[in-house]
């Protein structure tokens, strides 16, 4: 089975979804930014500090080609991740793409709540952080669009509600997989 790549904005749910759905399916699950972090032994905010956005970018390109080849696995991507190098028509070609589609007001409150651990917004509050989020998903919107599959994840709250997203995910990959055309 070809790799299913978990795309979204930060704050999305794609490391708890990924997680739960590999679990559910019984497949090795993988979060590009703790494979990175493992490859580079750095953490990802000392790594976008140290060698800036353009080093990390390409990183991420090596680290996305190299698991693209993989084959029963799910992928949590970076946010970014799909926003460069060609990385979102990579992992098309090469898989399954799944974006978790969470709308401007619910990723800002989510990231209100967790916003120590990610640099590139840590310092930013209320009206900022929404404008943040807006001014990025006006950006990777288009890009995450390009997803061969969506699923609405607004409501997220719980383990339960996290059960029934996984389950849902569960039912677009199968419609999906019986209706894609064979490879010859």
């Amino acid at each position: 089975m070809k790799p299913i790549f978990i795309i979204g904005y930060m704050g999305s749910g794609k490391s708890t979804l990924g997680k739960k759905l590999a679990e559910s399916m019984s497949l090795p699950f993988i979060d590009t930014d703790i494979f990175m972090e493992n490859r580079f032994r750095q953490r990802i905010s000392d790594m976008f500090a140290s060698i800036g956005e353009t080093k990390f970018r390409k990183r991420e390109a090596v680290i996305i080609q190299e698991l693209s080849g993989m084959q029963d696995c799910i992928i949590a991507t970076g946010g970014g991740l799909p926003c460069h190098s060609g990385n979102m028509e990579l992992m098309n070609e090469s898989g399954v793409t799944i974006y978790l589609d969470v709308d401007n007001e619910t990723l800002a409150k989510r990231l209100e709540l967790c916003k120590r651990t990610r640099p590139t917004i840590k310092d930013k509050s209320g009206d900022e952080l929404m404008d943040h989020v807006v001014k990025a998903m006006q950006t990777r919107l288009p890009i995450y669009k390009q997803a061969r599959l969506s699923l609405p994840c607004n409501k997220m709250e719980t383990p339960e509600d996290e059960d029934i997203l996984v389950k849902e995910i569960e039912k677009m990959l199968s419609v999906y997989n019986s209706t894609e055309e064979p490879k010859l």
